[in-house]
């Protein structure tokens, strides 16, 4: 996998950076003291392999664009970071599945990347945050403790192998265990993905591993967030750490095939 995407890049008075991070395109230009940053989303790269470039251009000024403006100073170094996005995902598997008394099962879904966008050397400042693909809405839970999650189009499979190898993604295998005294369908599945680290591996980008315990329709779901990278691939490093840390195992309902109201 090429890791020079994530990698600091200096950027000079006057030169513009351009980044493609599967259907996000962005552009970093630097003027004066200001950092301006504009964006834009390509449906037709979504399914694109090799989508990762970064390179200087100096005389390039894309037309159409509507450019965001920070006061950096005398930054001369910008560095992008795969981040979880900022809030829970839903996302269904591939087929319905149904998970009898005492067994478990193991998925494999793409969580899409946020992009976060920080300048500086010694001291960085963190600019903004932006998003690969563009992602729906959905309640999921209960009206009144219930969380506002992303709605994910990818489907979760049962096997490594299905699974599509895209820059803009990072898969997170999540093990749903039925401990309820009956069989439980599995037709939907929320993760909080902001306890998850980013790591690389050697051919795609992997979060933590997940174990969701589903106790039963009336009861919470007990959840246990892996501090530790995956062993399908090797792994040497962290990309980047959880926006929001946590212990060990936390208690949340996460099997949807109950308590979805409504979605955007």
């Amino acid at each position: 996998m090429d890791m020079e995407l994530w990698e600091p890049h200096h950027i000079e008075q006057d030169q513009c950076l351009e980044a493609q991070v599967g259907p996000l395109q962005l552009w970093l230009r630097r003027s004066g003291d200001e950092i301006r940053i504009a964006t834009k989303q390509r449906k037709d790269l979504e399914g694109r392999l090799k989508a990762f470039s970064l390179h200087p251009a100096a005389e390039r000024k894309p037309p159409g664009l509507d450019w965001s403006r920070w006061v950096c100073g005398s930054c001369n170094e910008v560095l992008l970071t795969p981040v979880t996005p900022d809030r829970p995902v839903v996302v269904r598997p591939e087929v319905p599945l149904k998970i009898p008394p005492g067994r478990e099962a193991l998925f494999f879904f793409g969580v899409p990347l946020w992009v976060r966008i920080t300048a500086g050397e010694k001291t960085k400042v963190e600019l903004c945050e932006k998003p690969s693909v563009t992602v729906s809405n959905i309640w999921f839970g209960d009206p009144m403790s219930g969380d506002l999650c992303y709605s994910l189009r990818t489907r979760a499979r049962r096997w490594l192998s299905d699974s599509q190898i895209e820059p803009h993604r990072a898969i997170c295998p999540v093990t749903i265990r039925n401990a309820a005294p009956v069989q439980v369908d599995i037709e939907r599945f929320c993760v909080h993905v902001a306890h998850l680290s980013i790591y690389p591996g050697t051919s795609r980008l992997w979060t933590g591993g997940v174990k969701i315990i589903f106790k039963g329709e009336d009861e919470i779901s007990l959840l246990e967030y892996s501090e530790n990278p995956p062993t399908y691939e090797e792994v040497d490093k962290v990309l980047s750490k959880p926006r929001l840390p946590v212990k060990k195992s936390i208690l949340k309902k996460s099997i949807g095939s109950f308590g979805l109201f409504g979605g955007v």
